[in-house]
């Protein structure tokens, strides 16, 4: 019950988010950008294999190798698992070694993986705070612009959104807690409390900021 009031509340804000959002321009749209979906796929796959995220970030750069950050649910109230991947080499890589060359997908490989427990308000705050403020940036009919370079694809409770890093406003909030999640997840257990609360923290910056309280 309180976690629907808490997203019922975020939602209503949303009217006052996308006055300040038009202030704040941001690319990203709905799904994955032109000739990117194999790609961006495959390397989900490799990360995270058949399990479902209800919340997750893969980073597509240009160049370097591809990294993720995932929170699996846990069952009933349990603790949720925070994940972050990093690709042991590049999966996107052309072949020059075939007739005529071609794109090469390298899923046959074992990613580095850090993962710790997160607690299951904490999680689930988090992903109420994303889902309202991804639908505050993104009208519902946007799509995922044609990129070539870096690419950010959010997966929020089955929703997919895709663009280029966002650098202020609510955006800019959320690639913050992208940082301390990733933090997070190669913390020793006796200072993970510290990490929930700079995370909770930044969650009350971006629930001020969805409420048109903080610029």
């Amino acid at each position: 019950m309180k976690q629907g009031l808490v997203l019922a509340g975020l939602l209503m804000a949303l009217p006052m988010a996308q006055a300040g959002a038009r202030e704040c321009a941001s690319d990203l749209g709905h799904g994955w950008p032109p000739a990117v979906g194999n790609y961006g796929q495959a390397v989900e796959t490799l990360f995270d294999g058949k399990a479902q995220p209800a919340l997750s970030l893969v980073s597509l750069p240009k160049s370097g190798v591809e990294t993720g950050v995932a929170l699996l649910p846990g069952t009933q109230d349990q603790e949720w698992t925070l994940r972050y991947s990093r690709a042991d080499k590049r999966v996107y890589t052309w072949n020059s070694g075939a007739r005529q060359g071609g794109v090469e997908l390298r899923v046959d490989q074992v990613p580095d993986q850090y993962q710790v427990s997160i607690p299951a308000p904490l999680a689930q705050r988090l992903l109420h705070s994303w889902q309202a403020a991804l639908a505050a940036q993104v009208p519902g009919d946007r799509k995922a612009p044609v990129l070539d370079g870096d690419v950010l694809s959010f997966t929020v409770d089955g929703q997919r959104y895709s663009g280029t890093r966002p650098e202020c406003g609510a955006g800019r909030l959320m690639m913050k807690q992208v940082a301390l999640l990733i933090e997070a997840s190669d913390t020793k257990e006796k200072k993970l409390d510290r990490r929930w609360k700079d995370l909770d923290e930044s969650l009350d910056e971006l629930q001020q900021l969805l409420g048109g309280k903080a610029g």
